[in-house]
């Protein structure tokens, strides 16, 4: 019989050497396209865009960071505590004072 181990590494092997297989017949019969400059170019949305005026903002990304992190936490305690409610001022607590943060960042977002 074989150990937990060894029957483990066999089903790897087998399943890469399947993987590996089948990769290797779509490759084979799959259509080829043309490499035209059109397709070896950089993409920008279609449009010739000099590197020079594309501009990344990061600020915008971490207000949506804090956001998505913001509404995640809230989710995820409404989620877990309403289901056995022992304490339910907890996640009321919580909803409140998430609401307030983004308020909060809505309204120094809009003085910038």
């Amino acid at each position: 019989m074989l150990t937990g181990l060894t029957s483990f590494i066999i089903v790897l092997v087998l399943s890469m050497a399947v993987a590996l297989v089948i990769f290797a017949i779509g490759r084979n019969i799959s259509v080829k396209g043309k490499d035209t400059p059109g397709k070896l170019a950089p993409y920008a949305c279609g449009e010739d865009v000099p590197p020079e005026r594309v501009i990344v903002s990061s600020e915008e990304f971490f207000v949506y960071a804090v956001y998505f992190m913001i509404f995640h936490i809230l989710a995820f305690i409404l989620a877990t505590t309403l289901v056995r409610p022992i304490n339910v001022y907890v996640p009321i607590i919580y909803a409140g004072v998430s609401l307030i943060s983004v308020g909060i960042l809505t309204l120094s977002r809009r003085r910038i």
